[in-house]
């Protein structure tokens, strides 16, 4: 295991990097630092946590050990995966990263001068990415290999490649680790009447409330581009007003191939990879299938 040893005192002399205000963060700072390899030197991030002690803590330190030792096996270029344990005075604080230029993808879908073509597109790279940690857990050890917490903060645009890349990796599922907490995985959503398929943690030392699958993961994928469309937080709906938004999407002409999909992350069978459906949806689809215009055209169609 590979380990960055840094004193207290050079320490301080870190700079800060500084996340966007926009954005959420509750898990730690982040400070950059140089890293001389041969004639070379790389910027890099250390991520500093800000609980250091306790159960969940310990299973982060599993986490981040497991994906270091198996980066050559899982071998996704995209996964921006933890690569040194960081040691302050003796004490384990966090991991390294490498420092990436980008932007967040929560701000590139807030972005309107950034065109509908453009965002499915880097749905599509993250569907992409979803299908080759399939393949990982096919053909490798890695069987339960997930994101977990999976949604557009933990996204980003790699300026340098112009691809999505994936951060926050350290709160994954491998290797028969604890459940961490995820966005989209909790109490107040729907799923929550679904044990049976969104299967539910019962160890309350751990605050993940879903135990990360296949099925979990596609879900999140599907409500991060179902809230795209609706513009706002889909999970509100309930299941019965779910299904009468998507016969509204029906009516717009969202083809069925990609209407069934949606529909099978409320109903008992697998939900499925929507990466190759996404460009049957069109400009005039995206701009119709509003929250507002939704609401506007439920309440027309009472009267």
């Amino acid at each position: 295991m590979e380990t960055l040893n840094i004193s207290k005192n050079a320490f301080k002399k870190l700079q800060q990097f500084i996340i966007d205000k926009r954005l959420n963060n509750t898990e730690a700072n982040f400070y950059l630092f140089y890293e001389k390899y041969k004639w070379n030197t790389n910027p890099k991030l250390i991520k500093f946590l800000f609980h250091t002690s306790g159960p969940v803590y310990s299973n982060k330190l599993f986490t981040i050990n497991e994906l270091i030792d198996n980066r050559e096996m899982i071998n996704i270029p995209e996964l921006i995966l933890p690569e040194k344990l960081a040691i302050v005075d003796g004490n384990i604080i966090g991991h390294t990263i490498p420092y990436i230029e980008n932007t967040n993808f929560s701000l590139i879908l807030d972005d309107y001068s950034i065109t509908n073509k453009e965002k499915l597109e880097m749905f599509r790279q993250i569907g992409n990415i979803l299908e080759r940690m399939k393949c990982v857990r096919e053909k490798t050890v890695l069987n339960d290999f997930f994101l977990n917490d999976l949604h557009e903060g933990n996204f980003i645009l790699n300026k340098q490649t112009n691809k999505i890349n994936v951060i926050d990796l350290d709160s994954a599922k491998i290797s028969g680790n604890k459940p961490f907490e995820a966005k989209y995985l909790t109490p107040k959503s729907p799923i929550s009447t679904m044990p049976k398929k969104y299967i539910q943690n019962q160890d309350l030392r751990f605050p993940g409330f879903i135990i990360s699958d296949e099925n979990s993961d596609y879900y999140c994928y599907i409500i991060m581009v179902l809230n795209f469309l609706y513009k706002g937080n889909i999970r509100e709906l309930t299941i019965d007003k779910f299904y009468i938004y998507l016969n509204y999407l029906k009516s717009l002409g969202l083809s069925y191939e990609l209407l069934d999909k949606f529909s099978k992350i409320y109903e008992y069978v697998d939900n499925e990879n929507i990466k190759d459906y996404l460009d049957l949806i069109s400009d005039d689809i995206i701009h119709k299938s509003r929250k507002l215009v939704f609401e506007k055209h439920t309440k027309n169609s009472k009267n």
